[in-house]
């Protein structure tokens, strides 16, 4: 293989686990970094921009910083306090972002337009499922179908269907306007069905650069078209396997793989892709494995999410990842 390290993208997730070490991802092989706009306050996002900047100082360059935004995902609002959902408890959903009584905030009006009894519901990344009992004016009631913690703004899924974004939140807008000016970012635009709705955000971002996370059915549909609008594009399988079927994930994969060449866009793996390095010292054999596949696929590089933000080790995952990609080239 003709591979060299430097062509390749490690991008690291920023989190409570690398608060105080942008310095060491660096140093580890981190190119870039990735912010998850839907866990963070506008100020919280000043201050990772602080830290950036001392390291981007120390570094002498400044690297790419994504900044990732919501789109077309659907979230709970947040929550006075974690909930314990236990199989068989009753929740109430309610039109909002702040959580009033016990009731759980949804701030998607369309939602309660088209929401039905019996509709399967996956939040948290799928990790709960409940199905839809009843339907009323602004609020409907669903029963857990599985054991799970929920805190805010945690993802919400329709299993049917999802609203297509005809503008761009409020929300997003505020993470725009307040880092556009600024040369080194992009955006990452989550849970895109269309190039229309990319186009939405491609008029306000002053030029800079967007990248296209394909992790929806309907995106499939028009892959070449979406690629023709982003700079990059992220395949994000975490995603993809909660609103898919998680048996039709290597379909999706492959499909996107056989595109990959008549796109004629970078693109990059995200969801999982070393999830065992989130609480172990060390990558499972068969992460190694497809790992390399991906990147013999014509895969520019990868994004870890949990392993950096959250995990135990983030330094040994972004280290792992630089060192094997560095392997690859011998």
């Amino acid at each position: 293989m003709n591979i060299r390290k430097k062509q390749y993208q490690i991008i690291s997730t920023l989190g409570p686990s690398v608060k105080n070490k942008i310095h060491d991802l660096i140093q580890a092989g981190t190119t870039g970094f990735r912010l998850n706009c839907s866990h963070i306050t506008q100020e919280e996002l000043s201050r990772w921009l602080v830290a950036l900047e001392r390291a981007f100082q120390v570094q002498g360059d400044a690297m790419p910083v994504w900044f990732d935004l919501q789109g077309s995902k659907m979230r709970i609002g947040k929550l006075t306090k974690t909930l314990i959902l236990q199989r068989g408890d009753i929740v109430t959903f309610r039109n909002g972002g702040r959580q009033t009584a016990k009731e759980i905030p949804l701030p998607h009006e369309a939602v309660f337009e088209i929401v039905e009894e019996g509709d399967l519901l996956l939040l948290n990344d799928g990790r709960i499922e409940l199905s839809v009992m009843e339907q009323g004016n602004g609020y409907f009631t669903a029963e857990a179908v599985t054991f799970g913690e929920l805190s805010s703004f945690k993802s919400f899924v329709m299993k049917k269907c999802s609203p297509e974004l005809i503008k761009v939140s409020p929300r997003d807008q505020a993470f725009i306007e307040q880092t556009k000016q600024l040369k080194y970012v992009g955006y990452a635009i989550s849970y895109l069905q269309s190039a229309e709705e990319l186009w939405l955000f491609k008029k306000i971002v002053n030029g800079r650069s967007i990248a296209a996370k394909i992790e929806r059915k309907k995106a499939f549909e028009s892959l070449k078209e979406i690629a023709d609008v982003s700079d990059i594009l992220w395949l994000c399988r975490g995603d993809l396997g909660v609103g898919e079927s998680i048996y039709d994930l290597f379909t999706y994969e492959k499909k996107f793989i056989d595109q990959m060449a008549s796109m004629n866009k970078p693109a990059l793996i995200a969801g999982q892709v070393l999830e065992n390095m989130v609480n172990l010292t060390t990558p499972s054999r068969s992460e190694v494995a497809h790992l390399g596949f991906l990147m013999e696929s014509g895969f520019l590089g990868l994004v870890l999410s949990d392993e950096t933000a959250i995990g135990k080790f983030p330094i040994q995952a972004v280290t792992f990842c630089s060192d094997y990609l560095e392997h690859m080239a011998l």
